[in-house]
């Protein structure tokens, strides 16, 4: 059983699970930047209990882990969450003070570093491996997150003419990134006048945020895992795409520039493998590269102005941003000539 602190704490979530009461809060626990992680040990099985931190909308939680029940069913090579129901058949329950909570069977696996050419080739191949998969997903619930060129419904606060103030007139916390907020605004008007264009391209069910935090590898450098589907939503089927790629170069001022085009190149490479995307769709993977940067830097700023983080997380997230907008300035051509090259298929 667990120990009185542990009780105290989550008794009254788990004694819905395990009735009888043996079970045990381990010491290893997380926090991610989003929700609240806990290890359960119960029955001698390893279970993994998430609080959410980032909303207590029962629907989104609701139709994450109904997304996940139909990937269960499919034949992937890599395992995704399972959510596990309580004695009454709930995926999903509300504490005593007031969070969301779900139970998931614990997977095994690492958070790979994605340095090597295998791991990158690997996690590409699974972008497109889960593209297939929720191509097939099909539920009667409708999906409460927003497409990613919505951006103007990235944040309840940030409405675009508050993102687009703050960019020109920024806080006295944010005044030495005035410059680089200058730019950013500038990327953000010409991202509003070809985001029309982008609805006209193939939609589908997407994880929306496939990176090195929400993935598990084994010890073969294989993708043994996708994890952490709170965002999954209908949105441009090359959005999926866009976002691991996205994450691989945003780092790219602190690397050696040839390393960062061996890592996209490896990524394509088994993306290409498995899947390919139409021409418009490959044309469109630099903007999109662009919107999840600015989705990115536009949710950090509300929830700072929430109160929920500090200046210096969205400081970290306005060079982020602008590195990004600096990086497609220099590099576009050159992308999409490797984006044909890749996924796109010849003749």
């Amino acid at each position: 059983m667990a120990d009185k602190e542990c009780l105290t704490e989550w008794d009254d979530i788990l004694e819905h699970y395990f009735p009888d009461g043996q079970w045990e809060v381990l010491a290893r626990q997380g926090k991610g930047m989003n929700n609240t992680t806990r290890f359960i040990e119960a029955d001698n099985e390893h279970y993994v209990m998430r609080i959410y931190e980032t909303h207590q909308d029962e629907h989104k939680a609701l139709y994450e882990h109904a997304v996940l029940l139909e990937l269960g069913k499919l034949d992937l090579s890599f395992r995704t969450p399972a959510p596990v129901r309580t004695q009454g058949g709930q995926t999903v329950l509300r504490t005593k003070n007031g969070k969301l909570a779900a139970l998931f069977r614990y997977i095994e696996g690492q958070n790979p570093p994605l340095q090597s050419a295998v791991q990158l080739n690997s996690l590409g191949k699974a972008a497109a491996e889960l593209t297939t998969g929720l191509s097939k997903v099909h539920l009667a619930l409708e999906p409460v997150y927003r497409p990613y060129y919505e951006l103007e419904n990235t944040h309840p606060l940030c409405t675009m003419a508050a993102v687009l103030d703050f960019c020109s007139n920024p806080a006295e916390a944010f005044v030495s990134k005035a410059a680089l907020l200058e730019g950013i605004g500038r990327h953000i008007h010409r991202l509003q006048q070809k985001l029309p264009q982008l609805r006209h391209l193939p939609h589908q069910l997407i994880h929306g945020d496939l990176n090195a935090s929400n993935v598990l590898m084994d010890s073969e450098n294989r993708i043994a895992a996708v994890l952490d589907f709170e965002f999954v939503t209908w949105d441009l089927r090359a959005m999926e795409l866009a976002v691991c790629l996205s994450d691989l170069i945003r780092f790219e001022p602190q690397q050696d520039p040839k390393l960062v085009w061996e890592k996209v190149d490896a990524l394509l490479t088994g993306y290409g493998n498995s899947f390919l995307l139409s021409a418009d769709e490959v044309e469109a993977v630099p903007l999109l590269l662009l919107l999840r940067r600015l989705d990115v830097f536009i949710h950090f700023l509300g929830r700072y102005w929430d109160g929920v983080d500090k200046a210096e997380v969205v400081a970290q997230q306005i060079q982020s941003a602008y590195a990004m907008t600096q990086w497609l300035d220099r590099n576009e051509s050159k992308l999409l000539d490797l984006l044909k090259r890749r996924i796109f298929p010849a003749g």
